[in-house]
């Protein structure tokens, strides 16, 4: 869909929006300290291939650049692959087989998107998600293949360490080099090389690197909202920064919300596998039946209706103060063994931590998949040349809602194409020099005020989820988006040069509320209700007008 005056009125002011929060170049050719900020410049390196992010996405693009034979960088938050949403994930990975025919998996995947996949993604991915699955066996991943889908074999509720693990590995026997504990800050393009610059929160120092491409895995986005089971960090910084590069975003009012999500009080999210949920009974106070009061007769309820299921239960907690409980005393021994690998070892868990053999458990939904992010096409490559995307940070293949299975699916295909394709390009444009972010850095201007960011972060959270989550309407989106601009505006105003421990956090804050931003518009523009997007003044799909993507892009 292109945009004209008209439909693009709620995205006139986000050029200026993103330029409030760049500024002119400050650093001196030397990297010298800049007396408006906390911390010193460390030295600039260079790689080939600069990887952002350290989750499945991130090490298998690694792989594919080692493989091309230039030398891969993968930098992170945490320790490799600790801070990333396959770690935490189920570890469940879909690939057509013996038991799900391709063209199954491809007809669950377009049914999922609700009609607005991107078709060349999900060919690939079909295609070549067996291959890499088949592939990590290969490597040493301990994992066993049940309808359809790769199980890595691991203990909850880290089923994807075994995953990484595997990932890793596999890097270091190919000589990929790591920098964790690095937070990325911005990134540029230009003629086809880039350079990123990145703060080091346990130290305070700052570094950049250039970089003949850059692949950009940062993941999604859920813990933008109140309620979510993503790592604390996982906040659209990736999404934000490819905006601010000039890449073309799309499809950002599809976030995925989940319903069976424990919701014990002092107790942290977790995600109860939809199998087990159609083994319990869902009731609220009153003793009624949620799925029955509702009329949710699909099974599994949260996967085939994990639309409606999130909404239903949305508006008995939120709207009618009801609390709901998923009953599972009844469940017996040969039901829980029927389940599938993932679904079965949750058992210990909710026994041991929630005493589901005793009393129901608390639930409510809660955000779990970012369906929207940077265009992309077939090998990873964005709207702007050097600078390639795979993962969760990547919108498209999902279309408006996402097939359970094909996320860590997603980021072996898709990763292990753009690590290639970056390679490539990097090869092509040797005569190219990196771009010297240490020369003409793009640092974040700092403001005046003292304070922590943690007060802005949870408001921020509130108002996403209250507002802008899992049932929406225009007033809604309206009074969201006055409360995130002010909540910028906040963020602006917090001084770099105070505490070396909140910068980290300002810089992640100032992001999220740009991002949020985003999002908010991009849900208030599509004017009908599709997959995970929900709009109670709008509340039926509309083929006619809103069967396309919403594109935003950043003119610089």
């Amino acid at each position: 869909m292109e945009w004209n005056e008209d439909s693009a009125a709620p995205f006139k002011n986000l050029e200026e929006d993103a330029l409030n929060v760049i500024i002119k170049p400050l650093i001196e050719s030397g990297g010298s300290r800049h007396s408006g900020l906390v911390g010193d410049f460390m030295e600039h390196l260079n790689c080939d291939i600069l990887i952002i992010g350290g989750g499945a996405a991130g090490l298998r693009a690694a792989i594919a650049v080692r493989q091309e034979g230039l030398d891969a960088l993968v930098i992170c938050k945490s320790a490799p692959g600790k801070g990333a949403s396959t770690f935490f994930s189920g570890g469940a990975m879909a690939g057509s087989g013996l038991d799900m025919p391709a063209e199954r998996h491809k007809a669950l995947t377009l049914s999922a998107g609700r009609g607005i996949n991107q078709q060349e993604l999900v060919d690939v991915l079909v295609e070549e998600a067996p291959l890499r699955l088949a592939e990590l066996i290969d490597w040493g991943l301990s994992g066993r293949y049940h309808q359809g889908n790769l199980y890595a074999d691991d203990r909850p509720p880290v089923w994807g360490r075994e995953i990484v693990r595997c990932l890793i590995q596999k890097n270091k026997a190919a000589g990929t080099r790591f920098k964790g504990g690095l937070a990325a800050v911005d990134i540029r393009l230009e003629a086809g090389r880039g350079g990123a610059l990145l703060f080091e929160p346990g130290t305070g120092k700052w570094l950049t690197i250039g970089a003949g491409a850059v692949v950009l895995a940062a993941g999604g986005a859920g813990a933008l909202f109140q309620r979510h089971d993503n790592p604390q960090r996982i906040s659209g910084d990736g999404h934000w920064m490819a905006y601010r590069a000039g890449a073309v975003l799309q499809d950002m009012e599809f976030m995925q919300f989940y319903p069976l999500g424990v919701a014990e009080p002092g107790s942290p999210n977790f995600l109860i596998p939809p199998g087990i949920g159609d083994l319990g009974r869902m009731r609220n106070e009153k003793g009624e039946d949620v799925l029955e009061k509702y009329g949710i007769t699909e099974r599994p309820a949260a996967v085939k209706a994990r639309d409606r299921l999130s909404q239903a239960m949305f508006r008995e907690i939120h709207e009618k103060g009801e609390t709901i409980r998923l009953d599972l005393r009844s469940v017996t021994d040969d039901e829980w063994r029927s389940l599938d690998p993932f679904s079965s070892s949750v058992r210990p868990i909710l026994e041991k931590r929630y005493e589901s053999h005793r009393r129901p458990v608390r639930i409510a939904p809660m955000a779990h998949h970012l369906m929207g992010g940077v265009r992309i096409d077939a090998d990873g490559a964005s709207s702007v040349p050097g600078l390639y995307a795979a993962g969760e940070v990547t919108g498209g293949l999902h279309g408006a809602n996402r097939m359970g299975g094909n996320a860590l699916s997603e980021t072996l295909v898709f990763g292990a194409r753009a690590g290639k394709a970056a390679a490539g390009w990097a090869r092509r444009n040797t005569a190219s020099k990196p771009v010297p972010l240490h020369d003409a850095g793009a640092v974040p201007a700092g403001g005046q005020k003292r304070g922590g960011p943690d007060a802005l972060m949870a408001r921020l959270r509130k108002i996403m989820w209250e507002k802008g989550g899992v049932i929406r309407n225009g007033d809604g989106l309206d009074d969201a988006l006055g409360g995130i601009t002010a909540i910028e505006k906040e963020a602006g105003e917090l001084s770099l040069a105070a505490d070396v421990k909140a910068v980290g956090k300002i810089l992640e804050l100032r992001s999220a509320a740009g991002i949020a931003k985003l999002m908010l518009r991009s849900a208030l523009t599509r004017e009908e209700s599709r997959g995970a997007h929900f709009r109670e003044d709008f509340p039926d799909p509309d083929d006619g007008r809103w069967r396309c993507h919403i594109p935003i892009e950043l003119k610089i």
